[in-house]
């Protein structure tokens, strides 16, 4: 018998790079806390879902649609208001990692004291506050773990990958945390699909365990529990990203819309488009498959020198399918509409939380993704609040129409503005990737890479310069950018330098005098660290710090030279 291979579809796979389906849910190579992170996220929003399914059953039966309200609200406001204040003011001063574990085991912990109180038959305010309580701190691990990547990740191209990888997470457990919720609650009561919910999350808490994040940078206000200009500093940055304030309108109007949609999808299934009831489940699950279908697209088209364009394409794939589907409402436009709907979700999502860290800096990156988060939970409250009324006035089609016109036309205003800002963005160029080849910095997280760059000075020689002096005092670290250069050490000549190679960290290392004269072989240009610099991002990396003592230990013993 002969065996067969199957082979699987490149767009599934992602062969030949991390950019199918498979490639992005795996776990990237040699990046352990990132997978750590991104299973985290799954395994959470997951349980969150299962949460919703029971919760919802379990306040129709306990209070009818009154008590229904009560929870959606209960679960939104907490949210809206704690996690730009558990963002700004706890990211800068406790390790991202310990807190996205003492997060979800309270979450864990939380839920399954609500799923006792409900099989106890205790009473349904003690259960929302529970479940609400839980709810107030789950809008936090995103934010935390998009600031948290770019020191997680080694190059832009593996930042962007990361963070559409946590989209696709999100997606995913948008389709399999309803399914679990719904077979649970098929065979059994909300109180044990509220308890499958804790055992998620505790799984979730269990994925973090061996998490590492560096603390993040201090705000500005460093060493106080300054709340209000933390949060204010984060709103001004967010604001910069793509002005005048392109980033927290577009951000509002789109969840907004998301708020819309989980009323009006209900509207639009039964009443406009008379479906059964189960087409509500099956409509909802589209705009998780076309999150899927967007998460490969974006691995492929996600670049640092197109970011905030993708975040305007994004924007303009939720309104055109809304005004084509207000146009032409039959039930595969609806499908197909909220399909594409998805896949702008991917895209807008992958997008703006790649770039906004990248604009405002890691120093204020945790404080302004906790305010446009704060932006979305608002937009979201108050479109899911105002539905039912624009259902009735004017109408589900006429406001999917108004709101996709608006999208659209948002997305076209600021497309110039996203255009310059792209233009501005510096690209990866040959510095970055040689600092990240040189054996000191190659376990440096991304952000630091970058700091150590920008701090960097551009320095050329001519033939014969001389470039350090041996017995001289040392103040900097050099990289050879071009050219070649002749190293003697007491007028005895060693191996020479060639592009990619370093030179200067022992007397830095050491706080000792040059053990060497570096000349120029020819035209000869470096990139220059002050010492200052050059300690801070090596000291910050025990990897690191290694590394660059045994290169000095290595280049002492060769020359025979004491300390």
């Amino acid at each position: 018998m002969t065996a067969h291979t199957v082979r699987l579809p490149r767009w599934l796979t992602g062969t030949g790079g991390a950019h199918g389906i498979v490639g992005l849910l795996r776990n990237p190579s040699g990046l352990p806390d990132v997978g750590r992170m991104a299973r985290g996220w799954g395994l959470s929003v997951s349980a969150g879902f299962v949460c919703r399914v029971g919760m919802t059953v379990w306040a129709f039966d306990a209070g009818g649609a009154d008590l229904v309200a009560a929870y959606g609200v209960a679960t939104t406001l907490p949210v809206a208001v704690a996690t730009p204040l558990l963002t700004s003011s706890l990211c800068p001063r406790v390790r991202s990692g310990r807190l996205l574990r003492i997060f979800t085991g309270l979450r864990a912990i939380l839920l399954a004291s609500a799923a006792a109180t409900i099989m106890m038959h205790g009473a349904p305010a003690l259960v929302i506050a529970q479940v609400a309580a839980a709810a107030a701190v789950a809008g936090s691990y995103r934010p935390i773990q998009a600031a948290g990547l770019p020191w997680l990740v080694r190059t832009p191209a593996e930042l962007s990958t990361a963070n559409v990888r946590a989209t696709m997470m999100e997606n995913t457990a948008g389709l399999v945390g309803p399914v679990i919720g719904g077979a649970v609650l098929a065979v059994t009561d909300p109180g044990v699909t509220l308890a499958v919910s804790a055992g998620v999350m505790a799984l979730a808490t269990l994925s973090l365990r061996h998490l590492q994040i560096p603390l993040l940078p201090m705000p500005e206000s460093t060493g106080h529990w300054h709340l209000i200009s933390d949060l204010a500093a984060g709103a001004r940055a967010l604001a910069t990203v793509v002005s005048p304030a392109g980033t927290i309108v577009r951000a509002f109007v789109q969840t907004f819309t998301r708020g819309l949609l989980l009323v009006l999808t209900v509207v639009l299934a039964l009443d406009v488009l008379s479906l059964q009831a189960d087409s509500v489940g099956w409509l909802t699950a589209a705009i998780g498959l076309g999150g899927l279908a967007g998460g490969v697209i974006a691995g492929h088209v996600l670049h640092l020198a197109r970011l905030a364009r993708c975040f305007a394409v994004g924007i303009a794939l939720w309104g055109l399918p809304l005004v084509a589907l207000a146009a032409w409402p039959t039930v595969a436009t609806a499908y197909a509409a909220l399909c594409l709907v998805g896949v702008g979700n991917a895209l807008e999502d992958g997008a703006a939380f790649t770039l906004v860290p990248r604009v405002v800096g890691a120093r204020l990156a945790p404080a302004a993704l906790g305010a446009l988060e704060l932006v979305i939970f608002a937009g979201v409250g108050l479109g899911a609040v105002v539905a039912p009324g624009l259902s009735q006035v004017p109408g589900t089609l006429p406001i999917l129409l108004v709101v996709g016109l608006l999208l659209v036309v948002l997305a076209a205003c600021y497309a110039p503005s996203c255009a310059r800002l792209d233009r501005s963005a510096p690209e990866p160029g040959p510095d970055l990737w040689l600092v990240q080849s040189f054996p000191v910095f190659q376990s440096l997280p991304l952000v630091t890479v970058e700091q150590l760059l920008a701090a960097s000075r551009r320095e050329g020689y001519d033939d014969g310069e001389q470039v350090v002096v041996q017995g001289e005092p040392g103040d900097s670290f050099y990289l050879i950018a071009s050219g070649d250069a002749a190293v003697t050490v007491d007028g005895v000549p060693r191996p020479m330098l060639r592009r990619g190679d370093g030179f200067g960290e022992i007397a830095l290392l050491r706080s000792a005098p040059r053990t060497a004269t570096v000349t120029a072989s020819g035209p000869l240009e470096t990139l220059a660290f002050d010492r200052a610099d050059f300690l801070a991002a090596v000291g910050g990396s025990a990897a690191s710090a290694e590394r660059a003592e045994l290169l000095a230990t290595a280049r002492l013993s060769r020359d025979d030279i004491g300390e």
